[in-house]
């Protein structure tokens, strides 16, 4: 509250040296090159698919389980989102099934860019998509709205792509209420995005937006990124209980790897008898959710892609945020154990 009452009280509101010191520490806890902020997760990912040249007749694949943002922001650009199925047992959009679709159809139809999307705190195994980009000259839009964070092999998610895109939404690892930011380590594919970014003062017609973010936002978004470390390690806190506690029931805890370390935006554990589980977790006082309200094939009607079908319902997310007290915790390890033994 003291950050955004001092930019209330410079007068000056709109995008100005607020949000540039958050486009620089942003960047700088990344490491990346530089940063742009703007006003949504979504115009994020807008303005990375077209700084990297998609348009109408381009293909992109993007992951049938997550939000329907990348799917969206796809069709934006005139270009057709080609849905992906998942790996067997997780959540990740599965590399075997991204090749497959490149060696049958990347003679015939031109892929320009593969979104891969960190969900829920878990980074993705980058080696396999990096090796796939590399050999079919596909480059890579990292989405880490959920796992701002996280690292894989000792680098943070977010520095492996072409460009990378983060959400602060309301309810995402840190907030800014609504906005979003990209990173990248090209000047040519930062400057684009700052171009596209707004449409004032330009000496051409060229089609631009208005995706900026104010100065309040940012300054709340400098105010919560000096929290992310606490936020992480509470998150991180909560997550090693409910590992603990959750050990000998019919249930799949999160799958923990050598080279990932999670920051846990969702714990989300897979059952039989998920929807039932739900409800009586209700009935307790406790409300729990599917992590993805549908697989993106389903809203929009395309064909059945399995391994995702029967992660959705499997699937289902314990309540964890930073704020969630130690004896909330041990109330809903106490519930889970009753319901499932």
């Amino acid at each position: 509250m003291q950050a955004v009452s001092s930019v209330l009280k410079s007068g000056l509101l709109s995008q100005g040296r607020a949000v540039q010191r958050f486009e620089e520490r942003f960047s700088r806890y990344h490491a990346a090159q530089g940063g742009v902020a703007v006003s949504s997760g979504t115009a994020a990912l807008h303005l990375a698919l077209l700084a990297l040249g998609v348009g109408r007749g381009d293909r992109v694949i993007v992951p049938t389980y997550s939000c329907i943002a990348p799917y969206n922001a796809v069709k934006y650009t005139g270009a057709a989102p080609v849905l992906a199925d998942t790996v067997t047992n997780g959540w990740a959009m599965d590399p075997e099934w991204v090749e497959a679709y490149l060696q049958k159809n990347s003679k015939k139809m031109k892929v320009r860019a593969i979104i891969v999307v960190h969900l829920f705190g878990s980074p993705v195994a980058m080696d396999a998509f990096l090796d796939i980009s590399k050999r079919y000259s596909v480059p890579i839009i990292e989405d880490c709205a959920l796992s701002l964070g996280a690292e894989y092999k000792g680098r943070k998610v977010g520095t492996f792509g072409q460009v990378s895109v983060f959400s602060f939404y309301a309810t995402k690892v840190i907030t800014t209420g609504e906005g979003g930011m990209l990173i990248a380590n090209s000047k040519n594919i930062l400057k684009r995005i700052r171009n596209l970014r707004e449409y004032d003062e330009k000496n051409d017609a060229g089609l631009r937006f208005n995706y900026k973010m104010t100065d309040i936002q940012a300054a709340l978004g400098i105010s919560q990124l000096r929290q992310l470390p606490g936020f992480i390690r509470r998150r991180r806190r909560i997550a090693k209980n409910y590992l603990k506690h959750l050990q000998d029931l019919p249930l799949a805890l999160p799958e923990q790897s050598g080279h990932s370390k999670d920051m846990y935006y969702r714990f989300v554990v897979r059952m039989k008898g998920s929807a039932g589980f739900m409800r009586t977790m209700e009935r307790n006082g406790i409300v729990c959710r599917r992590p993805v309200f549908l697989p993106v094939h389903r809203i929009v009607k395309q064909r059945r892609l399995p391994n995702a079908e029967t992660l959705w319902e499997e699937a289902v997310s314990l309540p964890i945020y930073p704020s969630l007290k130690d004896d909330a915790v041990t109330r809903i390890t106490g519930c889970v154990k009753n319901i499932l033994q």
